[in-house]
Formats: structure tokens, sequence, C-alpha cells
């Protein structure tokens, strides 16, 4: 209690003094070349001497505002191909320097690292980043308002080199890579990164101050750029691949062999110095990394996140409302459960031969890019061909098909105009088309934010609009149109370390965007007011700290019934050592009702509820450094409902393990016990609904290894086992009031079985990036689904079995191979 009455008087003691102070955007010159610079990592030519240079860097952390520890230099050339930068990175104790290899794209970096970032557009919004380690992998992603999209890959050529006053680096960003307006003179935005990992410090030349709101707003500017011209950006990555697929399971309808050969393309087209337009056709993802399968006991599906390139590459403007949930293109048939047939011909008993789990995309493409003016275009469009089920007639002895899921047709068009003060306007519209006698879908929606001139301040506005359009429900072919609303608004302020915000969230009964998006319940409201404060430079023993105070309540839209209410407190910080912790303590303090978990729906509103008692929910993290060879990474919790003896808890341990500069592991072991849950366990005659106690045991198990023998080539290993087990020892009638009486048997409902899962997976990935946007990758997969078994509630036992159990093995390579237009060209001149 003293911890919170010291945060509210920090809270009220920085209330009237928070507006930010501005800053000073530093400017620097650029210089045309004629002569572009030799790529050896040493910026040391005459034309690099005559640039005057981007110093004094400033810390982000862990000083926030102090003055970086190492002196660096960075100078940047254009010419009429591509922009150049160099950069000197000092350091008075060079053999101290980190060079860990890591994959391109990696993340999570033990190495020094050199970042350049442009805002083409100067609109303080987006931009294009890329960066190298002083081992000399790549990352590149794009900044957007609605984060960094890490997915996003550009080719482009970068040396590294070290000496004895530190290292230093070489990029050449070709003018294909990135998009810029058509001016013949020009001013970027423009920001360089240096982190000295040892040090854990990131630092700026124009200064990212942590306390203010955004990232792309905070850069300086590069002057001097004229006579740019877009080149003509055409470029084809044609693929070959061939799979060995092994089904020892004898399914029926597939031999135990099967291989396959693919081949297909993916294009990239700039049709003019903005708009780029993507296509992959007759895509191939068999490569991309497993799913993370698990049991489901909630009422809601799963989501789970997007593995293919494409479809995570360069969308950042299709998701930034919400509405683009891109796993449901290719995903399984929508009548894939439910198709019908001719029972009157074939009869009521048949044999499935073969029932796709997943429909078959044909093409897809995207178009984007963002005019002088700072609008961005987007459009997705993307088709599936039709899925059917065989089965074979135990009346007729015949085959025949079944249509489970049509043609479709999915579209996404995105208007996004960046306004001044970071401010934007998004429209986002989604469209799902398919055959007569499916449903099709519509979703339309508009969002805004707007800041204050000293990005002190913000308000989110947005609202959706989804249509359904069921076909033939309604008499003469006309469609019956179910029509749903969404709409939020958030205010608060954003920066300074005295923060606060209010949000009002509203779904209706009838809002749903899942044929193309994804939403797990809709029929609701929640309205959150939040007071943090933070602190972001060193004090005491730690480094920064972020603390906020809260309450959420939530209800039903309709009807309009309370569902809960919340309380939370929530404290993460850094200690001088780089030990981050944190906690969030969330006080229930009345009853809260569960209108879901029922499953009991009257025209379209659930029409019973089960009662959850007040309690509590504590959960805590603690992460090492990831510095040393041996990291840790710990998170635990539990949480407490008296009335009901309920106290489920979690814990997960995950050390991590660097070897050598080339190899490290990382294990994760999380552990969820919870002794008395209670959930839905079927339906009865007059509309009766059985919920059950059970106790809920799983287990989940991932070894993560990589093994870099240089910047271009890289092992990957990733396996994991997944056990949940979910046995009932009592049954309830629900009552209306939302609490259950006891039964004395247990119903005939498949729900009120014990459920008893495993989940096996090993990826093993070999990828050779044997020349700029060109990679072979080797591919091994191993996947084991057992449901059997429930009574066997022994982890090792059920490890054991599921390792004895059938099993899927596919083995593939792949080839792809990047074709640049402009580099072709150049180089058949030259032989002619």
């Amino acid at each position: 209690m003293k911890y919170v009455c010291l945060l509210l008087l920090c809270v009220c003691s920085t209330f009237l003094s928070s507006a930010q102070t501005p800053k000073t955007t530093k400017q620097l010159t650029a210089a045309r070349t004629t002569t572009p610079p030799k790529l050896d990592g040493i910026p040391d030519e005459e034309i690099w001497k005559q640039v005057t240079p981007a110093t004094d860097f400033i810390q982000s952390e862990p000083a926030n505002g102090s003055p970086s520890k190492q002196r660096t230099e960075v100078r940047v050339l254009y010419d009429d191909e591509a922009v150049y930068v160099g950069a000197m990175l000092f350091d008075t104790a060079p053999d101290s320097i980190l060079y860990q290899l890591s994959q391109r794209d990696g993340g999570q970096v033990n190495a020094d690292m050199f970042g350049v970032y442009f805002d083409t557009y100067l609109d303080k919004q987006n931009a294009f980043g890329f960066e190298v380690s002083s081992a000399g992998v790549q990352t590149d992603f794009k900044a957007t308002s609605n984060g960094h999209q890490r997915s996003w890959d550009a080719v482009w050529q970068s040396v590294v080199a070290r000496h004895p006053q530190g290292w230093s680096v070489e990029l050449r960003i070709p003018y294909s890579a990135i998009r810029f307006p058509g001016k013949d003179v020009q001013t970027w935005g423009i920001n360089f990164w240096r982190n000295i990992r040892r040090y854990r410090e990131e630092s700026f030349w124009n200064f990212i101050d942590s306390s203010v709101q955004g990232f792309v707003n905070q850069f300086g500017e590069v002057h001097g750029i004229t006579g740019l011209k877009a080149p003509l950006r055409l470029s084809l990555m044609p693929y070959l691949s061939g799979y060995a697929d092994h089904f020892p399971q004898g399914q029926a309808g597939k031999k135990d062999l099967q291989t396959t050969f693919n081949g297909g393309m993916d294009i990239k087209y700039g049709i003019n110095d903005a708009f780029t337009l993507d296509m992959t056709l007759v895509p191939d993802f068999g490569q991309a990394q497993s799913d993370a399968q698990v049991l489901n006991l909630s009422p809601f599906e799963v989501r789970f996140n997007e593995n293919r390139q494409f479809f995570t590459e360069g969308t950042e403007l299709f998701n930034k409302a919400g509405l683009f949930y891109s796993r449901r293109i290719g995903a399984q048939p929508i009548n894939y459960h439910n198709y019908t047939y001719d029972k009157e011909r074939y009869g009521e008993n048949v044999e499935v031969l073969e029932n796709p789990e997943k429909t078959s995309l044909v093409n897809a493409s995207k178009l984007s890019g963002r005019t002088n003016k700072g609008l961005g275009i987007g459009l997705f469009n993307a088709v599936t061909r039709n899925s059917y089920a065989t089965l074979k007639s135990g009346l007729t002895n015949e085959e025949f098909k079944v249509l489970t899921d049509p043609v479709t047709n999915y579209n996404v068009l995105v208007l996004d105009q960046s306004l001044p003060n970071s401010s934007f306007v998004t429209f986002t519209n989604t469209n799902v088309t398919r055959r007569a006698g499916f449903h099709n879908a519509n979703v339309t929606g508009l969002m805004t934010k707007l800041t204050n001139k000293k990005n002190s301040y913000t308000l989110n506005l947005s609202g959706n609009l989804s249509q359904r359009y069921n076909k033939g429900e309604l008499a003469q072919g006309m469609d019956k149109v179910e029509l749903g609303h969404f709409y939020s608004a958030t205010f608060g302020k954003t920066s300074g370390n005295f923060q606060f915000r209010l949000r009002h969230i509203a779904e209706s009964h009838t809002y749903d965007i899942n044929d193309l998006g994804y939403l797990d319940n809709n029929n609701s409201r929640e309205t959150q007011a939040l007071v943090a404060y933070n602190v972001y430079k060193p004090f005491w023993k730690l480094n920064n700290m972020y603390n906020a105070l809260g309450v959420q309540h939530r209800m039903l839209y309709k009807p309009s019934s309370f569902t809960q209410l919340a309380y939370f407190l929530e404290t993460n910080a850094t200690t001088k050592k780089f030990l981050s912790f944190g906690y969030t303590i969330v006080w229930l303090p009345l009853d809260g009702y569960d209108y879901f978990e029922p499953r009991s729906y009257k025209d379209g509103v659930p029409d019973r509820k089960w009662r959850n008692p007040a309690g509590w929910e504590v959960s805590s993290y603690i992460s090492s450094d990831y510095r040393k060879k041996l990291a840790l990474d710990v998170n635990f919790g539990f949480s407490l409902a008296p009335e009901y003896d309920q106290f489920d808890k979690w814990i997960g341990i995950s050390p991590r393990v660097r070897v050598n500069d080339n190899l490290q592991l990382v294990y994760r072991l999380n552990y969820n016990h919870a002794p008395r849950d209670f959930g839905f366990a079927g339906k009865g005659p007059q509309d009766s609904i059985f919920f059950g106690r059970r106790e809920v045991h799983t287990v989940n198990n991932t070894l993560t290894g990589t093994y870099i023998f240089n910047a271009r080539t890289a092992l990957n290993l990733n396996m994991r086992h997944y056990w949940s087990n979910a046995t009932f020892d009592r049954y309830f009638l629900l009552q209306e009031n939302g609490n259950g009486s006891l039964l004395g048997y247990r119903p005939s409902s498949p729900s009120a079985n014990p459920r008893n899962f495993n989940a096996f997976n090993i990826d093993l990935v070999y990828s050779w990036r044997f020349a700029p946007g060109s990679e072979v990758s080797v591919v091994w997969k191993n996947a084991i689904y057992d449901s059997a078994l429930p009574q066997r509630t022994d982890y090792f036992l059920n490890l054991s079995n599921t390792l004895q159990a059938k099993q899927l093995n596919s083995f593939s390579v792949k080839v792809l191979y990047y074709l640049d237009y402009l580099v072709l060209q150049r180089a058949l001149k030259r032989r002619s």
C-alpha cells in the first residue's frame, strides 16, 4: 500500500510539468559521387573524406540522454544507382567487441551493431531500416506507425572490417530496395544507430528519447540529394522444390511414401517511383515452420502465427487496422466437417477416402506504396481453388466427390493518409467472395490517430462495420445481410514520465470479421483507465523503471450485463547489472460471469452464464543478462479463487547457452497446473447445460538450436513436445444464476470425457544464401499427434508412447533464385 501511495504522489507532482522540451533536429549533407566507393568495409577513400561526418551520438539506453561511451563517425554518399553509408565505429578496447554470429533478421543479437534508417518521404511515420552486426550479419525492416515490420526483406550489400581502432562497415543500398518521391531536390529523414553490446548501450545520432512517443518522428535530416530517378524495379524469384513425405499410418487414399515436385515464381515490379506489385504464382509453403498445436478447451478457435513468407513480408499496411488475418487464406475448408451429398443415391453410410485439410492457393498479389503527399495505398488479392472430399458409397460402392470449399476471392484495400504531428487516418476494406450457395463477407473500417505538436497527447478513434451475406436464406434468391459494428476511443498522455490512458471499446453481438480477420469473441463492452509513472534514466541500482496502475470494467454488449471488474498494478524494471524483472497483480473484487463458456445462444445472443468467483492473480518474471554465455529466463504466477478452492499455478524456465560465436541453444519448459478448473461438459435434454470440475496438466517443452557457419549459412533446429491432460472428477447442471448443482453421474456428451493430447514436432532447416536474395533450403520435418489413452497422466509415459506413435516424416529441398532485371541488363551489355 505504501508503494501505491508513492506512485500516486509521483503522478500528481508531475502532472502539470509534463510537457516535452523541443529537441534540436540534426542535419547532414550527402555528397554525390560519380565513382562508387569500393566496398571493403573501411571508408577511407578520398571521396569519403570530403563528406562532413555525423558524430556526437546520444544514448537511448541505458542512460537516456547521456553521450555515447565511444566515438562514431558516419558519412553518406549517393550516385545514380545507390546510396552509400560508411561508418567508423571507434572503440578504445577493440578486443572487447562482441562478434557472435546470428541468422539474417535474427532479432536478439549478441554482437555490436550499426544501423541506418531512411524516412524518404519525410512523413515522420514510415522508414526503411538497414542494420549490420560486427560479424557481418544483415537485418532489415520497415518502421511504421504500426510498429517495426521485420518480415520485410530487401537486397543490399554490406561489408564489415575489424581493425585496431575498432570496427567499420560500408553499405550499398540500391534504389530498387527503397522508395522515394519523384522530386528533383529531396530531403530525407535519417538516423544512425550504434549498439555497443558489452555496455548494453544503444545510441543514436539524432537522439531517440525513450520518454517520447514514437521512433521515426525523432529522426534528423539529410540534405543535398538531387537528381534521383527511380530505377526500373523488376525482379523475378523462380523456385524449384521437391518433397518426399512418408505416411506410415496407412491413411486411406494415401500411399505410405509420396513424392512431389513443384515450381513457381514470385515477381516484384515497381510500377513507378512509389508503388510496387508483388505476386506469387503457384506458391509452395511446404517448408514453413510447423504450427504449435495445443489442446483447445475454450469455446474459441486457436490463433496461429503466420509463417508463410509472402504473407509476412510487405503486409504491414494491410495489418494496420487488425482486420487481416492471412491464415484464413489456404485454411481449412468451410464445409470440412459439414459437407452434404445425395443420400438417396449414395446411401447413409459412406467411407471418406480423402478430405483435404487445407484449401489450395492459386495465386496472390499485393500492390502497395505511398504518394508524394503521404497517401499510402495497398491492394491485396488472393484466389483459392475448389476443394473436394472424395467419398465412397457403402450402397453402390461408387466413388464420388463433394465440394467442401468453393473458389474464393479474397481482397483487401487500404488507404492510409499521413497527417502532421505523426498523425494519420486509415480506411480499410476487406472482402471475401464465394460462388453461389456460400456466404460472402465484407468489412469496412476507419481509424485515426491525432497527436498534438509536442507529441505528448494522443487521441485514437476507430470504427468498423461488418457485413455477412448469407446466400439463399431469403425468398426470390435475395441475400440475408447481417450487420455488425465495432468502435473504440482512446485518449491519453503518451510521452513523459507521467502518462495516462482512457479507453472504451464496444463490439456488437453481430460483429463478425472472421472470414478474413480474427476475432475470438464479439458482444462486449470494455472501459479502461490507467495511470503510469516511468523512470527512463538510471537511479539507485536501476537503469529504468515502468509502473502502471489501472482499472478495467467489462460488460456484454447485448444484453447489457456485467461480466468482470479488475484492478491491476504492474511494474517492470532493469537493474544496472541488466537483470530485468517485473510483476503484475490483478484483483477481482466481484464475482464475474462468463457468457461464452456455456456455448448456448438464442437469436445470436448468449442466454446462459457461468459464475466465476472473486479472486486474485499474480504473475512475475526475471530475465538475466543475455551477454553472458549462460542466461536464464523465469516466469511464474498463480490465480486464487477461495470460494471454489481454486489455486492455479504456472511456471516457465528457459536457460540459454551460447556455446561459442557459432552455436547457441535455448531450452524452454512451461508447466501449468489447474487442479480445480471448471469448464463446459456438454448439453443435455431441454436445453440443459453441463459443467465439470477438472484437473488440467499442461507441459510444453521446446528446444531450439542454431549453428551459424557464416553470415550466409545456418542450421536451425526447433523441437517441441506438448502434452495436455484434462480429467473430470465432478459434474454440475448449470443453473440460471450461473451456479452449478452437483450431478451424481457423468453426462453422455463427448465433452464430458477426459482429454489427453500430445504433439511432437521436429523442424530441422539448413539454409544457404548463396547469392543476394537467392537461397537453398533443405528441411526435414517430423510430426506426431496423439490423443489416445486419456487415463495416463504421467508425463514421461505420455512422451514414451508419443515417440512410438505413427508419424509423418517430410524431407524437402527448395532452390530460390533472385534475378534483378537491371543486373541482367548490365551483364548482357558487358557481353555484347
